[in-house]
């Protein structure tokens, strides 16, 4: 069973709301209103909700709980609503709405991803928008599938002394160490739906694109 959560507008398609009308949301802040708007109720709603006026919030409240966070504290809204999703039983989460806008929320973002609770967790975790999936492939060999809408698949180091082997893609590398700086694990492509990536001594993003 699948849960999307939904931050902000910035780089998301709306008709991913319709896509996946049926599915669980969780509404991150401004997302939460995105949500009851499109006639789809979050099982929960998180956030200090600063981006929503007064009349914004009350409909919001209307419709749902939410747990109205303070607007200093250590974690972000989407952590906290992370949080929330490793205490339940999904086999996977997409969050949306979370690559746009500020640069330093967006790599905060992609801090979530290397979270010690969600790399240790049994639930898979993406980051998602119109034209990419990212995700966390962590020390081991993985099967990965095409995600039939992406063109390109890319692997970037978290760490330096990664060792990556690449079968089955258009580029294949024999065991090699990547090097933290460059850019020759960038822009590979599936040669059929499948193809068998090993990670040794760390962990690499994997980012399935295609241009927008």
């Amino acid at each position: 069973m699948d849960l999307h959560l939904l931050c902000t507008p910035h780089q998301f398609d709306v008709q991913t709301l319709e896509k996946f009308n049926d599915a669980d949301w969780m509404g991150i802040d401004y997302g939460a209103l995105m949500l009851i708007d499109a006639g789809i109720t979050p099982i929960a709603a998180f956030g200090d909700f600063d981006s929503l006026s007064e009349e914004e919030l009350s409909r919001l409240q209307s419709v749902i709980d939410v747990d109205i966070l303070p607007s200093e504290k250590n974690e972000t809204d989407l952590e906290v609503g992370v949080q929330y999703a490793l205490s339940m039983d999904y086999d996977r989460v997409f969050i949306h709405g979370a690559t746009g806008g500020r640069m330093d929320h967006f790599l905060g973002n992609l801090q979530i991803l290397l979270n010690n609770e969600v790399l240790m967790s049994s639930t898979d975790f993406f980051i998602v928008d119109a034209a990419n999936e990212i995700q966390m492939l962590p020390t081991g060999t993985h099967v990965i599938t095409r995600n039939a809408d992406m063109k390109y698949v890319s692997f970037i180091p978290v760490e330096a002394g990664v060792f990556l082997t690449i079968e089955d893609l258009k580029y294949t590398l024999p065991r090699t160490q990547l090097e933290m700086g460059t850019t020759r694990t960038i822009s590979n492509e599936f040669v059929t739906g499948r193809a068998q990536i090993t990670v040794e001594n760390g962990m690499v993003y994997m980012i399935q694109s295609k241009d927008n």
